[in-house]
């Protein structure tokens, strides 16, 4: 029973539309092609220098904080004898 409906089914389908899976469409007037824009690769200052300076202030800015709390705890709190 299912067999058959399905059977009948399917078959309609594809032929109601009229175009048995065959797109035809028409062509256009103007071609117009879309401009691919090429990525330039970065110059070397941006993939070296500026990777490199950022290290070295961070380096800095973390040694300056060592420093004055080092110096700050030596000044504070003095040992007695």
């Amino acid at each position: 029973m299912y067999i058959s409906v399905w059977s009948l089914v399917f078959p309609a389908m594809a032929l109601a539309d009229g175009h048995n899976g065959e797109e035809e469409l028409p062509i256009p007037a103007i071609v117009i092609e879309e401009e691919v824009e090429e990525s330039e690769d970065p110059a070397w200052t941006y993939k070296f220098l500026i990777p490199t300076s950022v290290a070295i202030a961070t380096i800095v800015i973390l040694g300056n904080v060592v420093q004055y709390f080092r110096q700050v705890t030596r000044k504070r709190y003095k040992v007695k004898e």
